[in-house]
């Protein structure tokens, strides 16, 4: 008995305490409800259809954006008990049909047809992530930087048509 208990607990706490030994710690902290509100503020009004969340968690924002405006999103999470959550959750606010979580490193999430990007990431992994912006992402994108900023590029909107470069990237909104 206590064998089956100690592979249990080794399966459910390994996916908890692996992101600790990546290139990149990230921790799972929920969002809050000011911030949700002020991102679907910012996705309402820059009109956006759809969103990827990049380390999706518990699946929160994905579920809270699909429910308050109705566009698809997408999330990408390395934990897959966080996966099966948010897709629990997704189902629980009937929202499923709008949603998607993936288990999958976020720098191999595919960003390519987002209208907007949402982070709530650490600082060690901004440069990083802009590089992965600068390749994949449209022009006419949007990146939202929830918790902290992006290593080197500006907040603020640019002209559409505007081409991106390594210091005036995409039209990036901070909010805190």
């Amino acid at each position: 008995m206590s064998g089956a208990a100690l592979v249990t607990l080794h399966l459910v706490a390994i996916p908890f305490a692996a992101p600790g030994f990546r290139k990149f710690c990230l921790p799972y902290v929920a969002a809050n409800s000011t911030q949700l509100g002020l991102l679907t503020k910012h996705l309402r009004s820059n009109g956006a259809r759809n969103m990827v969340d990049l380390g999706s968690g518990d699946g929160v924002v994905c579920v809270h954006v699909a429910k308050k405006l109705g566009i698809k999103t997408v999330g990408y999470e390395l934990n897959p008990w966080l996966v099966l959550s948010s897709r629990l959750y997704a189902h629980y606010e009937g929202v499923s049909h709008l949603t998607e979580f993936h288990h999958k490193d976020l720098f191999k999430g595919d960003i390519r047809k987002t209208d907007a990007v949402c982070l709530f990431v650490v600082p060690s992994m901004m440069e990083s992530l802009e590089a992965k912006f600068m390749e994949e992402l449209r022009n006419d994108a949007m990146v939202y930087a929830v918790r902290f900023p992006l290593k080197s590029w500006e907040a603020g909107a640019y002209e559409k048509g505007e081409k991106k470069t390594q210091t005036k990237g995409y039209n990036v909104n901070q909010i805190w």
